[in-house]
């Protein structure tokens, strides 16, 4: 279930008066490889920092491949793991995001171009404002479905708290009661808590492996998600797959949203 970002003038993130853009793509290989391609040779130098930074394991090895340049991680962030690997995996790429945000390059769209079981989504970009302009700064927040009952908010922001319960005292406690209403009205909340760093719900009815009119149901339950998240501020950004499947099981999209700093939404009150 990819989704596209929206590109149209209307979007608060794009420039209907953007000068002809450079296309770019960054893509996800084996269990720990992250490739980038056309993109200009200092950007692709200085992502090194962001991803020793955010992801702990380290770097293996970085270089040329092809036409692209590549990092290695120790690790596998893109391939089968445990819950500490998922959020890990998770930070590692909002972080690339967002550094890539920071350079002016947004994601047009996420696109499968690969009939192998094994395949992730790659990314592709466009450089949108002007030379010396820079994209509104924003903060990010991902939701990401995991195994086949459960719901990661995953968000790291100063002053919010990274265990405990929630609460209506920070703007993320308030999101996440906003988030649980709908999934108990939805009747799919089981319980919730904290874990590697991240709210977790746990769900019930293992939406993420409905069929019938049950993938109706979660389909709805998506929906008003998206509906709360805009009520806060939130907009999604883009959703991908970076992990590795099997030709059993196919992984699941994260979602990454993003909020303008000093944004209107409800969990700024």
């Amino acid at each position: 279930m990819s989704s596209t970002t929206n590109s149209s003038a209307s979007s608060p993130f794009a420039s209907p008066s953007a000068p002809p853009t450079t296309y770019a793509t960054l893509s996800f290989h084996r269990q720990n490889v992250i490739r980038l391609l056309n993109f200009p040779q200092d950007l692709a130098a200085a992502l090194e920092a962001v991803i020793l930074a955010s992801w702990p394991p380290g770097l293996e090895s970085q270089g040329p491949f092809g036409q692209s340049y590549e990092y290695k991680v120790k690790g596998s962030p893109f391939g089968h793991f445990r819950s500490q690997q998922h959020v890990g995996s998770v930070r590692l790429l909002r972080d690339v995001l967002a550094f890539l945000y920071s350079r002016r390059w947004e994601l047009v769209a996420p696109v499968l171009c690969s009939r192998r079981y094994t395949a992730k989504d790659s990314l592709i970009f466009r450089q949108v404002a002007a030379v010396g302009a820079a994209l509104p700064p924003v903060e990010w927040l991902s939701l990401a479905p995991a195994g086949t009952d459960k719901l990661r908010v995953v968000y790291d922001a100063p002053g919010v708290r990274l265990c405990g319960t929630e609460s209506d005292q920070d703007h993320l406690g308030v999101l996440i009661l906003s988030l649980k209403k709908v999934l108990q009205e939805s009747d799919y909340f089981d319980k919730r808590d904290w874990s590697h760093d991240s709210f977790v719900f746990d769900l019930k009815g293992r939406p993420w492996q409905s069929r019938g009119e049950a993938s109706v149901k979660m389909r709805v339950m998506l929906m008003r998600l998206l509906e709360t998240m805009e009520t806060h501020g939130w907009r999604l950004y883009t959703a991908f797959v970076h992990r590795t499947g099997t030709d059993e099981l196919r992984m699941l999209d994260t979602w990454y949203f993003v909020r303008e700093r000093g944004g209107t939404g409800k969990s700024d009150s």
